[in-house]
């Protein structure tokens, strides 16, 4: 597969019809996103540049245009508009993507990571739904997100997020080990993405999961990878619970998150619109506030304190008794 083997090429500073490539920023599993100027007009644009030509893998260069028009056809204020598509002197495919002022949500994580203040759950709220909105447009017409995460999201200055990366097909899977580690890729893919599997609209659920938590807690859940470690005796995820790291949300939130992040697709919400109900859900009851309810954390530490003194209860009787053995 050619997106195993393309060497890491960057085309800053060269020119692509009468677009300058000013600078890359953001390297992909089989393109790269590249901040451009068109030289006409010296308005700002964004490039998407396949990293292989036709000749190296015309299957997938063959995907990205058919999805790129696809795409380009959709309407959505949260879908980053697709102005054309063309290809370069030695074949390699790239589409001139809409530029407004703003920053990628990869970018915000990490600033607002070293802060000890809990983020904003109604705005993390917000951006989830306008993204599933976005997806809500994209799976009628068949196209699944095979890359979401925060680096693939962009943040225009009015707080609205615009989805990118679309018309991107990365699997069959594996890609490129260093390419894997560096996109974070495996960090918010599906287990059916994992192994290899087609994907459908609960893959980005489960990404918009993953996405969701890290917004709420400043970390990605540690998920298991394997398909046979995902359950406990009680059929619950693995992960750590949102509850267990934020004890300030509602009920509604907690079952939001935890009915995308099953392994298991089957499981998790059955349609994107399902998704934004429960969304809906979540934002009106973060509104009224948390029933004042013990939290997970808190019920098992309880749990541990009531354990620790009946084994406590226990063991003076047995020591009583011991003691009235020995006297007779």
């Amino acid at each position: 597969m050619g997106t195993s083997t393309t060497p890491d090429i960057s085309f800053t500073g060269q020119t692509i019809q009468h677009y300058l490539l000013q600078e890359r920023v953001k390297r992909r599993p089989v393109s790269s996103l590249y901040l451009a100027q068109d030289t006409r007009s010296g308005e700002p644009m964004f490039i998407e540049l396949l990293h292989t030509t036709v000749q190296e893998d015309d299957a997938l260069a063959g995907r990205f245009r058919r999805r790129m028009e696809t795409v380009s056809k959709l309407t959505s204020p949260y879908i980053a508009p697709i102005l054309t598509t063309s290809q370069t002197d030695e074949k390699r495919p790239f589409a001139v993507i809409k530029h407004t002022p703003g920053t990628f949500l990869a970018d915000k994580l990490a600033e607002q990571r070293p802060s000890d203040a809990l983020p904003d759950v109604q705005n993390a709220l917000a951006v989830v739904r306008c993204l599933a909105q976005a997806l809500s447009v994209a799976h009628p017409a068949g196209i699944i997100h095979h890359d979401l995460r925060p680096d693939n999201i962009y943040i225009q200055d009015n707080g609205a997020p615009y989805l990118l990366d679309l018309s991107v097909t990365i699997s069959p899977l594996p890609i490129d080990e260093t390419i894997l580690k560096e996109t974070q890729l495996l960090d918010y893919a599906a287990s059916e993405q994992l192994r290899g599997q087609a994907l459908s609209g609960r893959s980005n659920i489960f990404s918009l999961g993953v996405i969701l938590y890290e917004m709420l807690t400043n970390e990605r859940p540690r998920l298991p990878h394997s398909e046979w470690d995902i359950f406990d005796r009680r059929v619950l995820p693995k992960e750590v619970p949102l509850e267990d790291v934020r004890s300030d949300l509602t009920k509604e939130t907690y079952e939001l998150v935890k009915n995308c992040l099953w392994q298991q697709e089957w499981n998790r919400y059955s349609t994107i619109q399902e998704l934004i109900q429960a969304v809906d859900d979540a934002i009106e009851a973060e509104k009224r506030g948390p029933v004042n309810t013990p939290s997970h954390a808190a019920q098992k530490k309880r749990l541990w304190q009531l354990f620790g003194l009946i084994a406590g209860g226990l063991l003076l009787i047995l020591l009583l008794v011991t003691a009235v053995v020995l006297l007779l």
